[in-house]
Formats: C-alpha cells, structure tokens, sequence
C-alpha cells in the first residue's frame, strides 16, 4: 500500500501512537525482553554530546613529578656518578672469645690499649692517627691496624669502654704531633656510579578511511576529540607508573625485538638500600619521625614531599593536628594548593596521589606505601634529539598516495630518570 494518511482510533493501548511506542531505534527500553514497546526510525537517541570523563580527578601528583624540565642526555642509555659524604661509622664485628670486647681500666699517668675487631668493609674508613668516638662518649686513638683489628689507645689517666658487634665507632678527627716526618692519614675520594635507560612509550589507534568519514559526518558526540584525550591520558599515566614503578631492565617485545625499560623511584630505592620502615598505623608517627631526622641532609627549613593517597596523607593529619600551612612553591607550575606540615625545622608537603591505590596502575601494596622524596634530587631525563612527546598522523590513501586505506593517530613519549643522594 502507499504510503500516505493512516487512520487509527486513539487509545492509551493498542495504539499504533503515543508514548509506549515512541522510542527511538536502538532504545534501551524498546529492546527490553518482554515489553510491549516498539521503536521509530523518526526519533533519535537522546545522546549528551560531551562524553563524561568518569577516571578520577586527583592526579596533581602527576603535574609536580614532571614540573621540572627533562635533563637531556646523549644516547639511550646513561650513568652518573655521586660522591658521599666522605666518611663512615666504623662498625664492630665479632671479637675472637665471642661477641663483646671488654672495658679497659683506667690507668693513672698511663694510656691503655684495647684490641677490636671491625667488619671487613669498615677497614677501608680505618687508619691510625685517627681519633674515635664510643657510643658512651669515650675517645680513644687507633694506633695499628693488624687484619681486621684496630688497636686503640686511650687518653692518659683515661680508660676505654666496653664494646660488642654491631656497635659503631664515629671518627671525630685526625691528630698529629709537631716535628712528625711522616703522613698517617691518606685518602682518595670514592664516586658510587648509578645508571638508568631511557624507556619509549606508544599508544595509538586506527580508523579505516570510511569508518572514519562515517563517524565525522553522523556521529551523535564528541568521541573522536575524546578517544584522543583518553589516549593521551593514559600515556601520562604510563609514564607516572613508570616514573614511581619501573624496574630497570631489558624486555622482549613483539616480534623478538628487544626494549630498554626505565628504573623507576621505589624500586631505584630498594636497589640502594634507602632507609625504610614498615610500621603500624599506630606505629607510623614514630616510624616517620625517626627516618625524617635520619635524612634530614637538606637545608634548615628546605623541603621534602611525601608521596601517598588521600586516605594515608590524612593519617598524617591526624597525627599533626596544627593546621596545614600552604604550600608556596617558587614555580607556579606546581601551585596546586598542598599543605604542609613542619616537624622541627623540615618542611614536608603531603601530595595525595590518587593513582597509588588504583590497582590497574600500581600493585595493591601500593595502597599503603608512603614515599617521602627530595624532589631537587630527582631529574627526569629524555634522550637529545628526540622530542619528550609526540603526536601524529600516518599517511593515508586518500591524501597522500600510499596503499593503506587508514590511517594510524599515535601518541608518544620517552622518560627516564636521574636520583641522587638516594
């Protein structure tokens, strides 16, 4: 029949009209099992055009990690090296009769002496003519080394204490005597060399030539400007995962080729033996307090971060129940309203990070990890030459005369990093 006028009788049911069967193709209630409802090619989906962006907004963690400027380095691959402070503890092994080395009484007018057994690694900090420090205050100066024995004298009239293994002398200083035609105490500094890879990194999608016009000229929102965003998102994240996570190494990758993957801050840390606690949340305060002051090496009023999610930088809060003060910092790049808490006279700036507790990104553990890092020592690093990020196009057929029929919209980036004073 043609088409034209159809009569019908109205009615709330079974009606060719009205609101049970006014549904667009493709409604979700249309296509229900059961109901009674049809759908009509002369509606459309009521479709928000602005894709919501449902992934967490707490990624500030992100924008200060790679606030500073990429260090450039030749080639793909680099090392870099420190020098410490330049003088260690002496640390007490196991005497011959057993672990303790006996006090030595004081003579009146005379010095006595006292034999002790180091750790073989102490005997490269050792050498005579250097005055020690016991842990009870007492002095004393080694007079030979024999093996791995340092005998020590006292000052006159003046004894030595008791010692056992795992004590540690400090050395105060060097002494020498007037008219000496010799030199006690030599010493040549030692660099500790670190090295890390550059790790590329690509995320990328592919549009056949008319699926692509197809989404341009019907397409109900903005998909095509957000899949692009979302791509780019998740390139930052990788990077930020790797930036925190990544273990240092090689990998073979599709088609037996070989990649170079970046060591990332934790695992850089465990590797160089960082101080670490592993507390209760009852236990945290204490745990904190002791490795801050333990690694209070900056300036008087400087500051460190810590790195940690929403709900552990509240523990925090908790803790240090003054209030928070405002970060300030000097670049405005990393202006992103963090508090600050001071313990005696360090800085130390709470950055909750997100991204720690979701497990798609980090392991579970990562839930309750607390990093507390100087961001001044830590440098990313990308290869010279090379852009940090890049995002482009590929050839197609029909613009550019080449056999594929698609094209491939990729984005790129390269990372690494450079820790110092670990």
């Amino acid at each position: 029949m043609a088409a034209g006028q159809n009569l019908y009788t109205p009615g709330p049911q079974n009606s060719p009209y009205g609101l049970l069967n006014t549904n667009a193709q493709g409604s979700f209630y249309g296509a229900q099992s059961g109901f009674s409802a049809q759908e009509s090619n002369l509606i459309k989906k009521a479709i928000k055009e602005a894709i919501f962006d449902a992934a967490p907004a707490q990624y500030d963690a992100l924008k200060l990690a790679f606030a500073q400027a990429p260090v450039e380095k030749p080639g793909d691959e680099f090392e870099y090296l420190e020098v410490n402070f330049g003088r260690n503890a002496l640390e007490i092994g196991v005497a011959a009769g057993g672990a303790s080395h006996a006090a030595v009484v004081a003579v009146p007018g005379a010095q006595v002496t006292q034999v002790v057994t180091l750790v073989a690694s102490a005997l490269a900090y050792a050498s005579i003519d250097l005055i020690i420090s016991y842990a009870d205050g007492t002095e004393g100066v080694i007079q030979s080394i024999a093996g791995n024995n340092i005998t020590i004298g006292s000052l006159t009239s003046s004894g030595l204490s008791a010692v056992t293994t795992g004590d540690t002398f400090a050395i105060r200083s060097t002494i020498e005597g007037d008219g000496m035609d010799t030199f006690s105490v030599y010493q040549r500094t030692e660099t500790v060399t670190r090295y890390n890879y550059v790790q590329f990194f690509m995320r990328a999608k592919r549009w056949a030539k008319v699926e692509l016009q197809k989404f341009i000229n019907l397409g109900t929102t903005d998909y095509l400007d957000v899949d692009k965003k979302q791509k780019m998102k998740q390139l930052r994240v990788d990077l930020f995962a790797s930036y925190f996570n990544g273990q240092r190494g090689e990998y073979q990758i599709a088609n037996g080729i070989i990649a170079k993957s970046m060591g990332g801050i934790y695992p850089t840390m465990v590797d160089a033996g960082s101080l670490s606690a592993n507390p209760t949340l009852s236990g945290l305060q204490t745990a904190f307090e002791k490795l801050a002051f333990a690694t209070n090496f900056k300036a008087e009023g400087a500051t460190r971060f810590i790195y940690a999610t929403d709900e552990m930088c509240y523990e925090f809060s908790k803790i240090y129940k003054q209030p928070g003060l405002r970060y300030a910092p000097n670049n405005e790049i990393a202006n992103l309203n963090l508090k600050m808490i001071e313990l005696g006279t360090q800085k130390w700036v709470l950055v909750p990070c997100e991204l720690f507790r979701e497990n798609s990104v980090f392991p579970d553990s990562w839930k309750k990890r607390i990093l507390c890092l100087d961001i001044e020592t830590i440098r990313p690093v990308k290869m010279k030459g090379l852009p940090t990020y890049e995002v482009a196009t590929t050839l197609d057929r029909r613009n550019n005369g080449t056999r594929e029929n698609y094209q491939d919209w990729y984005c790129g980036a390269q990372l690494s990093l450079e820790f110092n004073n670990l």
